[in-house]
């Protein structure tokens, strides 16, 4: 029988919302589609000019996936990929190295991540709430107590799957989704 989720109050709230919220693991809420870490993964002979972009952890940059500096791979190696295809709205996670690091795939080109990487696609919630989430404490305390790594930090997708999210309803994840984008992008401005 399925565990029903734990209900939440929060002490802080916009007007006018007043329902629980419930917390839920990642997994439970999410799709996820790692980097292709098998035989076909782009050996360095393999990155080209122009093609498909071939996100690395280095392109993810203030919460946005930076296309200007990315490798590249030709459409047939892509095809060729077990791994992730991004779609807009995924979340790029990093789980190697600056685990924790993210973006938001906020364009429809096609594109594949590196296997220090992971694909986030919300699935039961809005994908700007969930990436303020993943930008939060409630993601740092839950990350740094799963940390694997010795000499260089590392998270597995399986216990990032397990992270618990709070979660309103659509309409208040709406709210508080666009009210910290905004004030992130203020944020980057005055910076």
């Amino acid at each position: 029988m399925d565990k029903k989720p734990e209900k939440l109050v929060p002490e802080v709230r916009f007007k006018g919302f007043t329902d629980d919220w419930e917390q839920h693991k990642l997994e439970e809420i999410a799709e996820f589609y790692n980097g292709d870490r098998g035989p076909n993964y782009p050996k360095p002979s393999e990155i080209v000019e122009q093609g498909v972009p071939f996100i690395n952890a280095g392109d993810l940059i203030n919460g946005h996936i930076d296309y200007r500096n990315c490798k590249h791979i030709t459409s047939d190696k892509f095809n060729q990929l077990n791994g992730a295809k991004l779609k807009i709205n995924d979340i790029v996670y990093c789980l190697r190295g600056t685990i924790g690091k993210n973006g938001l795939v906020n364009s429809d080109a096609n594109a594949t991540i590196a296997s220090s990487l992971v694909c986030i696609r919300p699935v039961k919630l809005r994908p700007l709430f969930l990436f303020q989430i993943l930008n939060s404490s409630i993601e740092e305390r839950q990350r740094k107590m799963v940390d694997e790594g010795a000499a260089q930090p590392n998270i597995s997708a399986t216990n990032l799957k397990k992270f618990l999210i709070p979660v309103p309803n659509d309409n208040e994840q709406e709210k508080i989704g666009e009210v910290f984008s905004k004030l992130n992008h203020l944020i980057t401005l005055q910076q």
